[in-house]
């Protein structure tokens, strides 16, 4: 009942894709929990969902349409839809527009349309656009593939070549070393020592002697 009422507020209440953020931690309560009654119960899940929806930006939208757009007097009578004939549509002077015919429609491959070029133009369209990590990356290994197997023409290689100058295929910077993580590192390292120096090869062997002692 709880897990109902959240992801209904999730839905209701909060902006944005919240609702699959609940339902995922959902997932994970039925799975950690499973069998377990009462107090035996871990709350982390239930605790980390109601977090969610106290932080999440507040937005109405899903209700309102619901209540007013979804209601059954809402629903038009199929006589009442204008249904348009696509044959008398007026496209204007340039009629349907060129980007309509990419790689993967008959008139775009008889027009010399490319996977390459609808890799680039697609992101270069989206709007709105969210810069993310890979937008600069240099497409090398997809092209690098489909040449070595004859997947694209030497034209469209030779482009992709081109593109990737001054960028990586993988263009995301490895996070560096903090001083935190190199003090853990050394710490860990003492441990590991200090298992080894008294009989055990790995971190495994001193938790099944230590907790499962009878299995040693």
């Amino acid at each position: 009942m709880l897990w109902k009422r959240l992801i209904v507020i999730s839905a209701e209440d909060c902006y944005g894709i919240m609702t699959k953020e609940i339902i995922a931690l959902k997932i994970a309560d039925d799975m950690t929990n499973k069998n377990k009654k009462g107090y035996e119960r871990d709350p982390l899940f239930v605790a980390k969902a109601i977090t969610l929806l106290c932080m999440a930006r507040k937005n109405r939208d899903g209700c309102y349409v619901a209540c007013n757009f979804m209601i059954p007097d809402a629903v038009m009578d199929e006589d009442a839809i204008e249904h348009i004939d696509i044959t008398q549509c007026n496209l204007g002077d340039e009629g349907v527009p060129d980007w309509v015919f990419d790689v993967h429609t008959l008139i775009g491959k008889r027009a010399g349309k490319t996977d390459w070029q609808m890799n680039i133009d697609e992101q270069n369209a989206l709007k709105p656009r969210q810069i993310s990590l890979f937008d600069e990356g240099s497409w090398a290994p997809r092209y690098d593939y489909k040449h070595r197997h004859g997947l694209c023409t030497e034209k469209e290689y030779q482009a992709s070549l081109e593109y990737r100058k001054g960028r990586k295929a993988n263009p995301v910077k490895p996070i560096p070393d903090s001083e935190d993580s190199t003090n853990r590192k050394e710490i860990i390292s003492e441990i590991m020592d200090v298992l080894y120096n008294n009989g055990f090869q790995t971190a495994a062997d001193f938790i099944q002697c230590r907790y499962f002692p009878t299995e040693h």
